[in-house]
């Protein structure tokens, strides 16, 4: 069991309400951060792709030489 588990509980089952207000430009920020990682995402599978398929395909060198 983790240490930080009853210590999660703890906050859990203590939580208050809150009078917490996000205004719009917090609202587009969350946005923009969610936006960004999905491109950044998009950004590193390519790359890893590219990395996956150069492995497979046929050199120059290789076909001058059978």
């Amino acid at each position: 069991m983790h240490a930080g588990l009853p210590v999660l509980l703890l906050l859990v089952v203590s939580e208050a309400p809150v009078e917490a207000y996000l205004d719009p430009g917090a609202g587009s920020l969350l946005v923009q951060l969610a936006l960004g990682g999905v491109a950044a995402g998009a950004v590193f599978a390519k790359l890893l792709w590219h990395r996956l398929t150069l492995q497979f395909k046929r050199r120059d060198s290789d076909a001058e030489n059978p």
